[in-house]
């Protein structure tokens, strides 16, 4: 970690420097930065076209050096003869005829730098392959000492990654070469890996050639671009827009503290807000940080709660929701289509932990109970879950196996990372995310393949703005103790729930006297039992005569 951040450290300075270079010459105003940016353009065509003549000079140096001698010779001939005429021009006409080639590969490099490098680049790749494969476990020695490794047959480049399509040999599977993943892109030096399967036997392999991706600040949602079957919730390393599939998928959302699970849960219900609006998705939302995170954009939501008694309630009207949806589905559809009037109902939990591992036994086991069924039963019957949380041991997200879509934000350790994608963490190894790169996470989707994606950023006036333009139908009110709209914010709510829960345990009697809270929770009453019945008398034993 300590050299990550000293590379991070040395990047922002060579930014920064190239910043101030480049305001002080091509990025000056008017005339002055327009020549600077004039003579850029031709000092570095000029370099490429050199570059490009002395790197196929110095492949064919045997060849070039035989035109040289040749046309020296000629020279020479021609001035030790004293011969009348032009001496020069044959002798350059003949090296320019015979270095023809390495003139047209210089103009190349000089007109299109940019497909001028990736083909050297790629080159290169191809020519080192067989010895990177078989350095790295997946090649093959015969019997005369040749080493046979797996066809690349492919190299694409694309916006921050290298592609390499591999092929597999005789008795490889693909799980072979996902096995040596890690391995090749330490020999290439790659920043990281993905791989995607193309068919049996092949496979693309990856390579991403920058360290991290750029934060962004979410906009204001669309409704075109509110479908639950593609929400785009932020972009991958390529650039590319990322998108989360929410119907028919719980998703779980495992993260640090600051690792940005606010921008994963908000880039999900931020972007289905215009959706909310038309009625065909509806919001239920459980806060158990006392509101602190969805009391902003509370109108968004149909259902509410903000404590753990008040969540069995929302709870059991999902369930209640759920049940009826299987007596109208049942031989119609196998996955719920959402519409106004029948929208898909998504429950979101902020802190899933404070529910399923820190409340009151009694509340614990009903929410075990309430939510294992909307887990295996609602994601065809359209209602989804999407839970955030923190811990992601077992007595803190004890169903998350249950959860076919993950996404792992920066996590602590690798045990951790284990925990929460299981046989996907060496294809996503979350615990190497950097602290200074929240909202970054590996998506882990049902098929098991893991994409490096960063959630947009939501700020607090965004969220309020959603809020108020793309309320729901039938927005929550307030739960107990909570602060209205116009004055939510969180330290308010989070201060106003305090206050509150110290009220109520002040009056709660307790072995320490009236008004003095106690530490140990107040005893289960017990039903009393029935008396038993009396047992029957046994039947005394058959007296025996002695003989």
């Amino acid at each position: 970690m300590d050299t990550d951040r000293l590379r991070l450290a040395l990047d922002e300075r060579v930014k920064a420097a190239r910043a101030r270079l480049r305001a002080a010459t091509v990025g000056r105003p008017g005339w002055s930065g327009r020549t600077w940016r004039i003579l850029a353009w031709i000092a570095y065509r000029d370099w490429m076209f050199t570059r490009g003549l002395t790197m196929w000079m110095a492949k064919h140096a045997v060849f070039v050096l035989v035109v040289g001698a040749v046309s020296f010779g000629w020279w020479g001939i021609l001035t030790l003869a004293d011969l009348p005429g032009d001496r020069i021009t044959g002798p350059v006409l003949l090296a320019l005829v015979f270095l023809s080639p390495g003139l047209v590969h210089g103009l190349w490099a000089a007109i299109t730098p940019y497909g001028y490098l990736v083909r050297m680049h790629g080159r290169k790749m191809v020519a080192s392959w067989p010895a990177v494969a078989a350095a790295c476990g997946i090649g093959e020695r015969q019997v005369g000492g040749e080493v046979l490794v797996p066809k690349l047959s492919k190299i694409r480049y694309e916006t921050g990654a290298i592609v390499l399509r591999i092929h597999t040999m005789a008795g490889q599977t693909l799980d072979t070469l996902h096995r040596a993943a890690p391995a090749i892109t330490t020999t290439y030096k790659a920043h990281g890996f993905s791989t995607t399967t193309v068919r049996p036997g092949v496979l693309d392999l990856g390579l991403f050639t920058t360290a991290r991706i750029a934060g962004a600040v979410a906009r204001l949602p669309r409704l075109e671009a509110a479908t639950p079957d593609c929400l785009a919730v932020g972009r991958t390393r390529s650039g590319q827009v990322a998108q989360l599939v929410v119907r028919g998928r719980h998703t779980l959302v495992v993260g640090a503290t600051g690792a940005g699970k606010g921008s994963a849960l908000w880039s999900v219900v931020g972007n289905l807000a215009p959706a909310v609006h038309t009625g065909a998705i509806e919001l239920s939302g459980l806060d158990l940080k006392g509101g602190i995170e969805l009391e902003m954009g509370r109108t968004l939501f149909t259902r509410i709660a903000y404590e753990s008694t008040d969540s069995l309630r929302v709870l059991n009207e999902l369930v209640a929701i759920m049940n009826r949806r299987k007596e109208t589905m049942r031989g119609v559809s196998r996955l719920h289509e959402p519409r106004p009037g029948d929208p898909l109902h998504v429950l979101v939990i902020d802190e899933l932990a404070d529910l399923m591992a820190y409340s009151d036994f009694e509340t614990r086991r009903e929410a075990d109970r309430l939510m294992s069924k909307l887990l295996t039963q609602g994601r065809a019957l359209g209602v989804v879950v999407l839970s955030c949380v923190q811990n992601p041991r077992q007595e803190a997200v004890g169903q998350r196996n249950l959860y076919p879509q993950k996404i792992a934000l920066r996590l602590d350790s690798d045990i951790e990372t284990d925990m929460v994608l299981g046989p996907a963490m060496a294809l996503a190894p979350a615990h190497t995310i950097l602290e200074t790169d929240p909202g970054t996470a590996y998506l882990v989707r049902e098929d098991g393949s893991p994409e490096l994606m960063r959630f947009d950023y939501w700020p607090d006036d965004l969220i309020r703005d959603v809020a108020l333009r793309f309320a729901a139908p039938r927005p929550a009110r307030a739960p107990s103790g909570s602060v209205s709209v116009s004055d939510a914010d969180a330290v308010t709510a989070w201060a106003t729930a305090g206050r509150r829960l110290h009220t109520v345990a002040a009056d709660v009697p307790n072995e320490n006297g009236p008004g003095k809270t106690s530490d140990n929770p107040t005893p289960r009453q017990r039903k009393p039992r029935a008396p038993r019945k009396p047992r029957a008398p046994r039947p005394a034993a058959p007296a025996t005569e002695e003989v």
